[in-house]
């Protein structure tokens, strides 16, 4: 005897068990390649080997891009986020702006995995010759991460690694939901059952089942009849014969 809800449960508790197995793989997949490539993305992204411009204090350069997604400006942190300090000018002297770091432009470590540099200024859909000034008094680096980017393009390890995080994530989380499915159904009471008989397969509602029992049990037959008896009154019978010998005498 089976209950339905029992073997829902169960296919939910096995598909939790695949997903998160297949997540923790990937995952682990995703590990082991960042390991891999680790030293070569720090090359790539590291300010001092692959900048635009490298500026001292109070220095100024006029460069030229041909075009880039994204051009960002560093500064060499000490566990704070340093100020821009900075001015970028177009061809025509116009300033141009950018914005400020934000959550997904994280600290840089350079390739000698001590140095770190923080980015003060993100530029967007550069392209043509610019000015910059340093106003600071730091260096101040200039890197084009889209270039930095292809360097990676065609790397085995780096490939492993965005299959890993972009599939084992959501993979894990359809596990985790599962998990919390079997464990939501752990409380409650199996309300039917799969009766195999004979081949055939029955439905049957076991609390129903017990409560028509007990029922059974309980409650008189509708056509159960309660045997009465009378006993006659002996003091009729005395009555009568008394009567019987005054009518004779």
């Amino acid at each position: 005897m089976v209950t339905r809800g029992g073997v829902v449960t169960e296919r939910r508790r096995r598909w939790a068990r695949i997903a998160t197995a297949s997540s923790a793989i990937l995952l682990l997949v995703a590990v082991v390649s960042l390991w891999q490539v680790s030293p070569e993305l720090l090359e790539s992204y590291d300010p001092e080997a692959n900048s635009l411009v490298k500026l001292g204090p109070g220095e100024s350069v006029t460069f030229a891009i041909e075009e880039s997604e994204m051009v960002t400006a560093l500064r060499l942190s000490d566990g704070e986020t340093p100020d821009s300090e900075l001015t970028l000018l177009d061809e025509e002297g116009s300033e141009i702006t950018g914005r400020e770091k934000g959550w997904s432009d994280p600290n840089r470590l350079g390739s000698d995995e001590k140095t770190i540099y923080s980015p003060v200024r993100i530029f967007e859909n550069l392209g043509g010759n610019y000015t910059l000034q340093n106003h600071g008094d730091t260096d101040l680096w200039l890197v084009d991460d889209e270039v930095s980017a292809d360097k990676l393009l065609g790397n085995f390890w780096m490939y492993l690694f965005y299959i890993g995080c972009c599939i084992g994530s959501p993979v894990g989380l359809v596990g985790v939901i599962l998990a919390i499915m079997v464990w939501t159904d752990k409380k409650k009471m199996p309300d039917q059952f799969l009766v195999i008989n004979n081949g055939s397969v029955i439905m049957d509602d076991v609390q129903n089942e017990n409560s028509d029992v007990e029922r059974s049990e309980v409650a008189p037959s509708p056509f159960w009849k309660e045997d009465v008896r009378t006993s006659e009154d002996p003091q009729d019978d005395v009555v009568d014969e008394t009567w019987k010998r005054w009518d004779e005498g």
